[in-house]
């Protein structure tokens, strides 16, 4: 069994039998993060990165130390978070799939930038990029931040996902439009869950809109920190 939160943005909690796993921690300064979601938490086993946003990277660092959590990202975010003292830390890159505690996790394309701006200057921390979890018989495909393209066909063929966490707050990622046709025409995913929308004004894609376009998957819309059975 499997279960799921979505944590507000891109932040995605994933209970497994045997690991606890969050994707994208953005907890303090994210509106759409259930209050006190956090201070519940009994365990975090990993932390796993899409890219090095800030809105991603998030509290990384707080609960990697609060849990001994092993984070697991791109190879220069990992050695950034190593300089913020985090000592279990499995670098990886596009391609590249690690096994732990009887989950694999597999780093796959994302089409984004990121990098962490100091004193107005970028830091790059790498390539973006999505993973495909696999835990307890089931195949899950955070896409992280990117634009449609269509290697998500090759994705779905390899890994053979049936969960996504699908972003479509426009501006930054795909829109409800590009996210509802790669959906429909490159994956045959069993559920959905968008991500990536309401936490700026700036971000003008619903997910509303999002499932009215969906035409092959189950969009869920569970509220922020209700588990839902995948």
């Amino acid at each position: 069994m499997v279960q799921i939160a979505w944590l507000g943005h891109s932040a995605v909690h994933i209970k497994g039998s045997a690991l606890d796993i969050i994707v994208d921690p953005f907890f303090t300064g994210n509106p759409t993060h259930p209050e006190g979601y956090a201070d519940g938490l009994n365990k975090v086993d990993a932390i796993v990165l899409t890219h090095g946003h800030e809105d991603h990277l998030g509290d990384t660092i707080e609960l990697a130390k609060r849990f001994d959590a092993t984070l697991i990202a791109m190879y220069e975010v990992c050695m950034w978070a190593g300089a913020q003292g985090i000592e279990k830390l499995q670098p990886m890159n596009i391609g590249g799939t690690i096994e732990m505690g009887g989950a694999k996790f597999t780093m796959v394309h994302a089409q984004h930038s990121s990098a962490i701006i100091r004193d107005g200057q970028p830091i790059t921390m790498g390539d973006a990029s999505g993973f495909v979890i696999k835990l307890d018989h089931k195949s899950l495909y955070h896409m992280g931040d990117t634009e449609i393209f269509s290697d998500m066909a090759l994705i779905q063929r390899i890994h053979q996902p049936t969960v996504g966490f699908v972003p479509i707050g426009d501006r930054f990622t795909m829109g409800p439009e590009t996210a509802a046709m790669a959906v429909n025409e490159l994956l045959s995913l069993e559920t959905v869950i968008p991500v990536h929308w309401g936490t700026f004004d700036l971000l003008s894609g619903t997910p509303e809109a999002f499932k009215r376009l969906v035409e092959r998957s189950n969009v869920l819309t569970p509220a922020a920190g209700e588990l839902v059975e995948v």
